[in-house]
């Protein structure tokens, strides 16, 4: 079965290697599109620029949420993580808003005047950039568990996907000069803007969603609940218990996971030393799945305590 592992060190670094590069390509990004005159390209800038803010304040986060404060922070501090993710989300989306009703008003005013040389220089180079950059993060993040990773990551994908369609997009440009249709060219920057506002916007705001459901406690769904459910059918066969009940939180990168048995009335074997090789048995089991875990078992013969 592949696992994904807790590699605190590892976070750190690629996390420190999204903001060296999100500062690359905020700064380049902010004065090619500026010199240039491309909105586009400053979208891409002022991107990379909220990027590099936010993979800072996530380097700080995975920081925080891996050292140990369990005075303060009884429960842990896994709740930090899909926090920032949400708030990178829903900074995104107002980007992309604010992006797609200014790209409107430049189509409505015919457009604008850029430097398409140099803009498609850029674009070739990015795109070629951000999607190295991607692979890498794909490749030494394939057997880490961590959201704020695997945010970073899909940041990436999206500057390497718009990076490239900002190059096939002045490209096109070039082609309507070569074919006397320069009166169409003004038209491209602001639609590559459009374009690629509506199309981003989708992703973060499933993000979002995503962290405001673990924030606020939804079960979460899929593979993890399903191998939960098959190991606590699992233990209450072999012990031949009434029943159970199973309640599933994911937090970040920590799971709760609280099971209750109801033992039968005429079963008065279930001592102390029992329960904890229960428990042992289903926490040897569950941590082979990585995440941390928060796991709570208990015993009862009365079913109210379970309501």
């Amino acid at each position: 079965m592949f696992i994904k592992k807790l590699d605190p060190e590892l976070e750190s670094q690629l996390l420190s290697l999204s903001v060296l590069a999100s500062l690359l390509f905020t700064v380049s990004g902010i004065v090619v599109g500026l010199l240039t005159g491309s909105s586009v390209v400053l979208f891409d800038g002022l991107y990379s620029g909220i990027s590099l803010l936010l993979s800072y304040l996530s380097l700080i986060a995975a920081k925080n949420v891996n050292a140990d404060d369990s005075v303060s922070f009884p429960y842990g501090k896994s709740a930090i993580e899909p926090f920032l993710v949400g708030v990178k989300y829903l900074t995104l989306i107002v980007l992309c808003v604010y992006s797609a009703f200014a790209a409107a008003f430049d189509i409505a005013a015919g457009g604008s005047d850029v430097n398409i040389d140099v803009a498609l220089i850029y674009s070739l180079i990015s795109s070629v950039v951000c999607a190295g950059v991607y692979v890498y993060f794909k490749k030494a993040s394939a057997n880490l568990e961590s959201d704020l990773v695997r945010s970073e990551s899909y940041e990436w994908f999206l500057d390497t996907i718009l990076s490239t369609g900002i190059f096939i997009g002045f490209v096109g440009a070039l082609v309507l000069m070569r074919a006397s249709m320069e009166e169409w060219v003004p038209y491209i920057d602001p639609t590559l803007v459009l374009v690629a506002s509506l199309a981003f916007i989708a992703t973060p705001l499933k993000g979002l969603i995503q962290s405001a459901k673990e924030l606020i406690g939804f079960q979460p769904k899929g593979k993890l609940v399903k191998q939960l459910n098959r190991i606590v059918e699992e233990v209450e066969s072999e012990n031949n218990f009434d029943s159970s009940v199973v309640r599933i939180q994911k937090v970040g990168r920590t799971v709760f996971l609280e099971i209750d048995f109801i033992v039968r009335h005429d079963d008065f074997s279930v001592t102390v030393l029992r329960q904890d090789a229960i428990r042992e048995k289903i926490h040897s089991q569950i941590i082979k799945l990585g995440y941390r875990w928060w796991l709570t078992v208990a015993f009862t013969k009365d079913e109210k305590w379970v309501a």
